[in-house]
């Protein structure tokens, strides 16, 4: 994706609550709020909590926002706003002061929460693949699976019993397939991280939000047999951006500097604002 200006940072929470939208926004009308956050993302099955401070909202807010309101999280810039986050409430807290001003902390759990759904029992005959079992357990189940893709297609000679909650179910066949089950902007997904298909892509360079030289690692140490264990590839990489809401989980990012010139894809970060630069966190694996 070509870069755009960025400039007047913007933030926008909004929460659904069963009175109504209550929406919160940073830096763009008369009335805006001090809104921090720090946004964790990864390529793990662990839902990932997020934290949204609001700064002096109206009081008869806090008695609106209950456990399990739904909340989004867009920020970016002028012309180039995205969604960071999608989740609920799963702990309401009490206002506090901080200074002169009043915090309101929204602790929000990514994407829907399939782990306390009642265990499915399916058996599959011998020669069953892991695609088909996928599709089935997530039909059974009512899981929404946004996007699937495969590395390895397992095939199960001596057949397969899902006998587990159906999110645990999946988590164990995507790890037989050296995929990953994760939450992308609060979507359950389930992907290979080269598939081709990148969540998003960026070229990410000093002119375009690059703070500083990206770094790599191998990642030999992880292997065993000399074999890419993990599938995810031999290096690994860190970076640190200006808040940019196009670096998330299996985004594609071409690092350009004087030095590196290297795509990568984004398997784990954060985004965060603290009321004074905000900013993007990438780790990243490079195939070979």
């Amino acid at each position: 994706m070509a870069s755009k200006p960025q400039y007047k940072f913007y933030i926008k929470v909004v929460v659904d609550t069963d009175s109504g939208q209550l929406i919160y926004e940073y830096n763009k009308t008369s009335n805006w709020l001090e809104i921090h956050f720090t946004v964790p993302f990864s390529n793990e099955a662990e839902k990932n909590i997020s934290e949204i401070t609001v700064y002096n909202m109206n009081p008869t807010d806090f008695n609106r926002i209950k456990k399990g309101n739904k909340v989004s999280l867009y920020a970016g810039y002028a012309g180039d706003v995205g969604l960071l986050m999608s989740g609920t409430i799963y702990r309401t807290t009490i206002p506090y002061l901080e200074d002169a001003d009043t915090a309101y902390v929204l602790r929000v759990l990514e994407g829907q929460d399939y782990t306390k759904m009642k265990k499915v029992n399916l058996t599959f005959g011998k020669g069953a693949y892991a695609s088909d079992i996928i599709k089935s357990v997530a039909s059974k189940a009512g899981i929404n699976l946004t996007y699937i893709s495969l590395k390895d297609n397992k095939r199960y000679d001596d057949g397969y019993t899902a006998d587990d909650h159906p999110f645990d179910v999946l988590s164990e066949i995507a790890d037989d397939c050296k995929t990953s089950l994760f939450y992308l902007r609060g979507q359950l997904t389930l992907r290979y991280v080269y598939d081709g298909n990148g969540a998003d892509s960026f070229e990410l360079g000093y002119n375009t939000g690059l703070l500083e030289s990206p770094t790599r690692e191998d990642r030999d140490d992880d292997w065993t047999d000399y074999d890419d264990d993990d599938g995810l590839g031999a290096f690994a990489w860190s970076a640190n951006s200006i808040l940019n809401y196009h670096l998330t989980t299996f985004a594609y990012v071409h690092l350009k500097t004087q030095y590196v010139n290297q795509g990568v894809m984004v398997i784990s970060g954060e985004h965060s604002f603290d009321g004074e630069q905000p900013t993007t966190s990438i780790e990243a694996v490079q195939k070979s």
